[in-house]
């Protein structure tokens, strides 16, 4: 790399670059109406933030309470199926769809901790399924960060801080499932731990999101979570039951519940005594259909939640740029001194940790946290710790779901859970080394994504979608069948990585023709072919003609957009 390059890429992140070509007056040259003024600017700044991020998680909220409406029942009868619980892959597809579908990775593990408790379906079983809801629950930050493809650095780097969710879990499923297939030390460890601790009861989870989204969340729709749960225990509701909540009065009575499983405990229950109506919630006693107010309100909150999100974005735009970005950057993602450096990643999963346990929603942390590693103001490693300590505390949700059964296996499944996690830190995050691959991994999406926008539709469409339902087609197939497909795609990744290190480190010994991708056929090692189908499938669209890389880009600007993003991911 010549000269000009090479401090083209110094200058990709170079803080004091940022500094110097900021517009505004110093604080110290500011006469006092400039500085009343700029104090008056920069409040109503920040309490516009602070209303646009309350708006960005009610909308997550409803948007999740609405596609509880449109398929929480379908939920249900789906981990309730012996069909689709036949093998361990099925499991784990139906964790990831469902999860997926319904948005929210505490509700779905919440239904299989009931049908635990209820006998319906063991914990060696269930186990797949609570592995594929941790997958599912990471493309709410994806989606998240779809919002700022407008501007091609900022949608790169909020790609990448996005997907190194995705990476980290799908990367831990992968290994932690063969692993608990081979040696069951999940099953095993979480029973030694409930045989060696008292028997507790649980009052439920802390309110504070609760608390924190009332005003509105409250006053649209209340959903009654004890509708799946008593379907995943497979007990027979009321007659016109809703999952939209029908008693706003009620009075609690102790009654004897028998399992199918043969265990027998008081419980107790809540009988209505007054119905719900306008004056409780908006969508009380409305007449429309569970399925009907889902829908609205789905499309209600997506709006909302773009909406202030963009609006979101452009106030910290136009608020942290020069000296102020620089400084909160550095505030937020340098190291201690040494010899303590290594504690500042430990604090940040501490800080995931802790703030998803006390608001138990793992979606909100990493979601807002997604624009701001896009306007660089969050480095992507801060990401990946804060996502391993978002997924670590959100573990709490299916422990207090657990304590509040009074099961023994719903208990020990909601360690499994947390052992799950923890153990995926344990193989991701001590060993600066292993850091390395799911950070690589995301920065490597965020490279794609930012040339090919496109991509990030496609990506999610596969992830998500089209993989899980091909590997869940192949599942009703013999299991001979299914695991030699699956040791097949295995092969060809190991032969991939092998061939990028190889070609990577050029060793004189390997053939000239295999230190690249050139031999073979440009379709299996590029995505120029499928670049070409796109843009003429959708030359039609402006959005795509805007956003499409121009072929005449100059080597320099070419050079600039590539530079320092994917070979340095310490400055992500």
């Amino acid at each position: 790399m010549d000269t000009a390059d090479e401090k083209m890429k110094k200058n990709i992140d170079d803080e004091a670059w940022e500094a110097e070509n900021d517009d505004s007056i110093p604080w110290r040259d500011q006469t006092t109406s400039q500085r009343v003024k700029t104090v008056l600017i920069g409040t109503l700044k920040f309490i516009f933030l602070v209303a646009c991020l309350w708006f960005f998680i009610c909308s997550l909220k409803i948007m999740t309470k609405a596609l509880n409406l449109l398929a929480g029942r379908v939920a249900v009868d789906i981990f309730t199926s012996n069909v689709f619980l036949s093998n361990p892959i099925t499991g784990l597809i139906i964790g990831v769809l469902v999860t997926v579908v319904i948005q929210s990775s505490s509700t779905s593990i919440s239904i299989v901790v009931a049908m635990v408790a209820a006998g319906i379906i063991s914990v060696e079983k269930s186990i797949p399924i609570v592995m594929g809801a941790n997958i599912g629950t990471s493309v709410t930050n994806t989606g998240v960060a779809l919002t700022l493809s407008a501007n091609k650095e900022e949608f790169r780097k909020a790609f990448a801080g996005a997907t190194v969710h995705d990476c980290f879990n799908i990367m831990s499923v992968i290994i932690l499932l063969i692993v608990e297939l081979i040696t069951g030390y999940l099953e095993a460890f979480s029973h030694a731990v409930i045989k060696s601790i008292p028997e507790i009861d649980g009052s439920g989870p802390p309110k504070f999101l609760t608390t924190l989204t009332e005003p509105i969340v409250g006053n649209i729709i209340h959903v009654n979570g004890s509708v799946q749960k008593l379907l995943a225990r497979n007990e027979t509701l009321e007659p016109g039951n809703s999952i939209i909540q029908l008693w706003c009065n009620q009075t609690k009575t102790m009654i004897e519940k028998t399992f199918q499983n043969g265990t027998v405990i008081n419980q107790t229950v809540l009988v209505g005594i007054r119905k719900c109506d306008r004056g409780d919630f908006l969508f009380a006693d409305s007449g429309w259909s569970e399925q009907a107010v889902g829908a609205f309100l789905f499309v209600g909150s997506v709006i909302v939640l773009i909406a202030s999100l963009l609006l979101m974005v452009k106030i910290l735009t136009s608020s942290l740029k020069g000296g102020l970005k620089v400084a909160i950057r550095k505030a937020v993602n340098t190291d201690f001194p040494k010899p303590f450096g290594w504690l500042s990643g430990y604090i940040a999963v501490f800080v995931g940790c802790g703030v998803t346990m006390i608001i138990q929603s793992s979606s909100v942390v990493t979601s807002t946290l997604t624009p701001l590693v896009g306007l660089g103001v969050v480095k992507l490693k801060r990401m990946l710790a804060v996502t391993i300590g978002a997924n670590m505390g959100t573990t709490l949700t299916a422990v207090l779901a657990a304590l509040a059964t009074g099961s023994p296996l719903a208990l020990q499944l909601s360690f499994c859970h947390m052992l799950f996690n923890i153990t995926g830190f344990v193989l991701w995050y001590p060993l600066p080394f292993m850091r390395k691959i799911p950070l690589k991994a995301a920065t490597g999406l965020g490279n794609i994504t930012a040339k090919y926008r496109w991509f990030s539709g496609f990506y999610v469409i596969v992830v998500f979608f089209l993989i899980p339902l091909i590997v869940l087609g192949m599942s009703f197939a013999p299991v001979w069948f299914l695991a030699s497909v699956i040791i097949l795609i295995l092969v060809i990744v190991l032969v991939i990585i092998i061939v990028n290190v190889l070609q990577t480190k050029r060793p004189h010994w390997l053939p000239l023709k295999l230190r690249n991708w050139d031999f073979l056929p440009l379709w299996m090692h590029s995505l120029k072919p499928l670049d070409r189908f796109m843009t003429k499938a959708f030359g039609w669209c402006r959005c795509c003609k805007c956003c499409r890389e121009p072929e005449s880009a100059s080597p320099a600007v070419r050079t600039y957009e590539n530079a320092g993003f994917d070979n340095d991911v310490s400055k992500v």
